[in-house]
């Protein structure tokens, strides 16, 4: 079993929360891979870091990213313009928002997916102390690195690629499947250790003003009944078909949901799975 690794970068004030998380995570890494059929990483570091220094690291990363994939891709100037404008758009997101992220799966660094969680935002989010907040957020996020983990880091960089149109990928929709795939596994973890499976649909009774506007912003709303939607896609997958069927998916990339068939017509993809259980 993976090893963990907690790192409090966030302040001495948080080092009790650091001290939690690596209880915490000890519990759940194993129902992680007993969940979902996927490895994790070895270790699983975890950091709780500053706003600033979160919001840093992202800049740097993506301008890393920006410069390797369009050197390794040779895109046309207009493809350059608009990976900008979509960096941008993803900075600006994350300034707006950060109250809202309490927990991230990050690759600040090639080769090295980590667990990142901000005490800012979870001090916003009334969620600094919710321990079952703190169950689904581990358990949720350590799915993201076993993703990655599944499929050797290949379903996060089409995911976050700025060049989708040049990988001939611009009509998948990997945020329906990764999320989809992070919520459900959620449930399952929570309920095992919980006896039910933990929802923030609502927000908690201590979040600030500045949270609550933020969770209440037709935005996130709307994300939120999309990966709700998602959640139960890739659970009637799982359900009809089996896990191992399904976690075909991390290395079969003809499995990943098209955009169509997520808003118009999931049934078209569910159906994929059911040919491979013949197979």
């Amino acid at each position: 079993m993976p090893s963990v690794d907690v790192r409090n970068e966030a302040g001495p004030r948080f080092d009790p929360l650091a001290a939690r998380l690596d209880t915490l995570a000890v519990e759940t890494l194993p129902l992680v891979e007993a969940v979902t059929g996927l490895p994790l990483p070895d270790p699983v570091v975890i950091r709780t870091m500053t706003v600033r220094d979160w919001k840093r690291e992202h800049r740097r990363s993506a301008k890393r990213q920006l410069h390797s994939e369009t050197v390794e891709l040779d895109v046309p100037l207009k493809a350059l313009r608009q990976a900008g404008i979509q960096s941008a758009g993803r900075q600006r997101f994350r300034k707006r928002f950060w109250p809202t992220i309490g927990g991230q799966a990050v690759l600040f660094e090639p080769g090295r997916p980590e667990l990142v969680l901000l005490p800012k935002a979870l001090r916003h989010g009334g969620r600094l102390d919710d321990t079952a907040f703190l169950y689904k957020a581990l358990g949720h996020e350590m799915t993201h690195l076993a993703q990655y983990a599944a499929s050797d880091g290949a379903i996060w960089a089409a995911q976050d690629t700025f060049y989708p149109a040049q990988r001939g990928i611009a009509d998948r929709d990997y945020a329906f499947l990764l999320e989809g795939h992070a919520y459900w596994a959620d449930q399952q973890i929570t309920t095992k250790i919980l006896g039910a499976p933990v929802s923030t649909v609502e927000a908690s009774p201590h979040a600030s003003r500045r949270y609550r506007k933020l969770a209440a912003s037709p935005h996130r709303r709307a994300a939120l009944e999309q990966f709700r939607r998602a959640c139960d896609t890739v659970s009637q997958i799982v359900n009809s078909y089996g896990l191992d069927v399904f976690n075909q998916v991390w290395h079969r990339p003809d499995l990943v949901p098209t955009q169509k068939e997520t808003s118009d017509d999931v049934a078209a993809w569910q159906a994929r799975f059911s040919a491979l259980r013949t197979q």
